[in-house]
């Protein structure tokens, strides 16, 4: 090669041998990226405990919040490399086949993913009578990771059997942890099953002829029907059992797991503890179209409803049962009895003591707690055709006397009454198309919002949280045990929203009402919140309700009639 062709070559092959090499070395770095190995660690929160008859709540991811998923998981890439095409799948063998439950393209080193398992038994899981251990797999795959495989055992219950708490007893600390499930009271409770159907028309028909409490909404009607539900209890002559009750205190270890009868089981069986003839109640009172309510208390629950901003309550454990003292009561007797422990009940729930808690069905239901799906049985009908027998012709029912109500909605006190509800008691009535909160702090809130647990924020002290359709104006509640001040649980909140990555920040308001008032504004990936603070002392710490909106929402005229309710 002579001089000339040797410079020819260096200027024109050489700049395309070294391009060529440059894109080797690139190419190269690419796949050795995409091959390698990438490690990931997963950190798994299992659930211990699944309970069949509410299986349509572990399923979904909206109900109460997500609280009752079957495991949480953190996933995190600890390589250097990418990990690629990431596939989680989970199984319990003999109930769920393997499912995939999340596919991730990218995992960058150092990132974590979230991963909620919601799974979908199938309905035929209802009929499991007995308790047994199973195990949960999961799966973990990837174009460049090494399989993974993960797996913890979990008790699934009998379909009678209810978990009060899924909270280890050494770790439970307060009496609400005891009974940390109860809004899945409801998920026993059954207006829809056709033999409860069966029964409440029986009921109209024999005992309060034909006459249905959701005709008119009155008070007195539907008091009348309560009693009426009494009585075909009474003349049925089921009985208490009273072996056992709801958890009374902390180390209570022997009732956190309770055999619950289904309340066509009471019915047919003719027998109950206070809390499955307050399940029947309630499925009952639902099916005739009333709100129910369950009270709990320490070792007691008793069944009621809510009408018109009024709360009423029967001691259905009055039919008394064989070796039991104190006899047999009437159904004026048993209402009386439940109204009595109505004012006790208000009086100690204002005074902040956890054990007494109000199960609102209809709000458990609309927030996902739904009940199970039972088949109609022509034996068990003509059981309830035995049953209403008993009923007779000769108990010909006349309107009730007017009964005393408890009026808790609109005042700062349980109080009693007999007329209209005026709210009275000096505290605010609640403004047209408002709902009343009643709590250790009260106040009105629009009746379209939406109440959810505030267990699933990972911050114990926020109770519940009240939103608009649009979720630009809430209402949070908080309950700050121990804490020394207002301030010092301020201070809480914002170490718990920087811990989060946000901000907080806050300076008084005065007082107003016996309430100190705190004005404030946070941030969080870009959502700004105006809101204002009540705080009130406690025996325990400190109480507070926050009302807020987001920054320049139409909404601050209804953060401002509700921050007028607070009482």
């Amino acid at each position: 090669m002579n001089v000339k062709e040797n410079n020819r070559f260096i200027r024109i092959i050489l700049p395309l041998l070294l391009v060529a090499a440059g894109l080797l070395m690139i190419s190269g770095r690419f796949l050795s990226g995409l091959f390698s190995q990438a490690e990931l660690e997963a950190k798994i929160e299992p659930n211990s405990v699944i309970m069949p008859a509410a299986y349509k709540v572990y399923g979904n991811e909206d109900a109460l919040e997500g609280k009752y998923s079957l495991f949480k998981m953190l996933l995190t890439n600890n390589g250097k490399s990418v990990a690629r095409n990431v596939n989680i799948s989970f199984e319990i063998p003999g109930y769920i086949t393997e499912t995939d439950l999340k596919k991730v393209p990218v995992i960058l080193p150092g990132q974590s993913i979230l991963v909620n398992c919601f799974p979908k038994f199938k309905e035929d899981i209802i009929e499991k009578r007995t308790s047994s251990r199973e195990t949960v797999n999961i799966n973990i795959t990837g174009l460049n990771i090494k399989n993974q495989f993960e797996s913890f055992p979990i008790e699934i219950k009998g379909r009678n059997e209810f978990v009060y708490t899924q909270i280890s007893a050494d770790e439970i600390l307060s009496p609400a942890e005891m009974i940390d499930n109860a809004e899945l009271i409801s998920c026993f409770v059954t207006p829809e099953d056709p033999i409860i159907k069966y029964f409440t028309q029986q009921i109209q028909e024999k005992l309060l002829r034909g006459e249905a409490a959701s005709v008119n909404r009155e008070d007195q009607e539907a008091v009348r029907f309560l009693t009426g539900l009494y009585d075909a209890t009474y003349l049925s002559h089921m009985v208490y059992s009273g072996t056992s009750g709801v958890p009374s205190a902390i180390g209570d270890a022997q009732s956190i797991v309770q055999s619950l009868r289904l309340p066509r089981e009471v019915v047919t069986g003719k027998t109950g503890l206070c809390i499955e003839l307050s399940i029947l109640y309630a499925s009952v009172l639902m099916n005739a179209g009333l709100d129910p309510i369950i009270f709990l208390i320490p070792g007691h629950a008793y069944p009621g409803f809510r009408l018109n901003g009024n709360f009423y309550a029967i001691e259905a454990t009055g039919i008394g049962g064989e070796g039991m003292q104190g006899g047999r009561a009437n159904s004026m007797a048993a209402l009386q009895a439940g109204m009595k422990q109505l004012e006790t009940f208000f009086q100690n729930a204002m005074m902040g003591d956890e054990r007494y808690m109000i199960v609102d069905i209809r709000e458990a239901i609309k927030n996902g707690a739904v009940a199970m799906e039972l088949k109609d049985d022509s034996f068990l009908r003509g059981k309830v055709d035995e049953i209403a027998m008993s009923f007779g012709g000769s108990m010909a029912y006349s309107p009730q006397p007017q009964v005393a109500y408890v009026n808790y909605e609109n005042q700062g006190a349980a109080s009693t009454g007999t007329g209209t509800n005026t709210g009275g008691g000096g505290s605010p009535a609640a403004p047209s198309g408002y709902t009343n909160y009643n709590g250790t702090i009260s106040f009105a809130y629009p009746s379209s919002w939406r109440i959810k647990s505030g267990s699933g924020s990972g911050m114990p002290q926020l109770k519940k949280v009240l939103k608009s359709q649009n979720s630009d104006a809430y209402v949070e509640i908080y309950d700050f045990r121990g804490a020394s001040s207002a301030q010092a649980a301020l201070n809480q909140l914002q170490q718990y929203l920087v811990g989060y990555g946000g901000n907080l920040q806050y300076s008084p308001a005065g007082q107003n009402n016996g309430f100190q008032l705190f004005g404030g504004q946070s941030s969080f990936e870009n959502i700004y919140l105006q809101w204002v603070a009540a705080f009130k002392q406690t025996s325990s710490g400190y109480s507070a309700v926050i009302v807020g909106s987001n920054a320049g929402s139409p909404s601050q005229g209804v953060v401002e009639s509700i921050l007028n309710t607070i009482h």
